[in-house]
């Protein structure tokens, strides 16, 4: 992934001479040749800046994309200042340009290191907050590590990095999911390939998929035993695109289905964090307008250590 990022005249050294400028940056630097270069150096890259972009940074710099997150988007992400952060962070349904969402977030609050910030890291806690809300949204998380003087990440830094880590891994250790029976009111062809358990083998190269003309559908989990879980995990098979544009879960709670969650996108990644509830069956609507649904994971865990606690 390569960035182009705040170049856009002001103060600083034009050919020798500090002064200030104004410039028409998206003329001034001939991104062209240098998006060619790179196109040329390293055709796998990812562009991100006035040059052009192939994927969407959300623009608030503060770490969370919007809910729902779509992968697609209509305007030139080039005039992203005039664009807005709503529309940035959430992009748009069934949009022209596949441009993946990526959040940008310093650990501490500036982007380069200053001793007077040590005591102003980000807590493990905060991250895992972040990384729902970015990450749990279908983006990427882009998360700034100042270098210090000495050309390494602080201790503080490194310390608040590892406690979040181990956060994350508690609360994803266990997936009682994989244990469990899962059902589809329909498969594409009535085909294996397709089948539903596919949702549950952990492999991201396989997927459930409903035939061409369903637009809703329905797969329940059934466990052998109740289950206790607060964090639910859901992915789309992005091979085919981001289809899903509404998704409902319930779980059978004291002899009825109580609704957990409901929203619009799901994308590459969803993580729903809710209060814990113990079922020994789980059932998700999917809605799609535009074609077939077709999902690659449900899983299930309960952590101990959630975001807001």
């Amino acid at each position: 992934e390569v960035w182009f990022d705040g170049a856009n005249g002001g103060d600083g050294y034009y050919g020798g001479a500090r002064e200030r400028r104004a410039i028409d940056h998206l003329e001034y630097y001939r991104w062209p040749e240098i998006v060619a270069l790179v196109r040329e150096l390293q055709p796998r890259a990812c562009i991100f800046g006035e040059a052009g972009t192939d994927i969407l940074c959300v623009g608030n710099e503060m770490g969370y994309a919007g809910d729902p997150c779509w992968h697609t988007i209509n305007e030139d992400c080039r005039q992203r200042n005039k664009l807005g952060w709503l529309y940035l962070g959430e992009g748009e349904s069934q949009g022209r340009a596949w441009q993946p969402a990526e959040c940008d977030v310093s650990i501490r609050p500036g982007w380069f290191y200053h001793a007077a910030e040590d005591e102003r890291v980000r807590t493990p806690h905060n991250l895992l907050a972040l990384y729902f809300n970015s990450v749990g949204r279908g983006a990427s998380l882009n998360l700034n590590l100042p270098p210090d003087r000495r050309g390494l990440i602080h201790a503080r830094d490194a310390a608040a990095l590892r406690e979040f880590r181990r956060l994350k891994d508690a609360i994803f250790a266990r997936n009682p999911a994989r244990e469990a029976r899962v059902t589809a009111d329909n498969v594409r062809g009535n085909c294996a390939a397709f089948q539903a358990a596919n949702v549950l083998d952990g492999n991201p190269d396989t997927y459930w998929c409903a035939d061409d003309p369903v637009r809703q559908s329905i797969l329940t989990l059934v466990f052998p035993r109740p289950v206790r879980f607060n964090v639910i995990r859901l992915g789309e098979y992005l091979a085919l695109g981001q289809r899903i544009d509404g998704y409902t879960v319930s779980a059978a709670v004291q002899g009825g289905w109580r609704e957990l969650a409901a929203g619009q996108s799901i994308g590459s990644r969803r993580l729903i964090a809710g209060e814990t509830v113990a079922a020994d069956r789980i059932r998700l609507e999917v809605r799609s307008k535009h074609a077939c649904p077709a999902m690659t994971e449900i899983a299930v865990y309960h952590g101990a250590e959630l975001p807001w606690r």
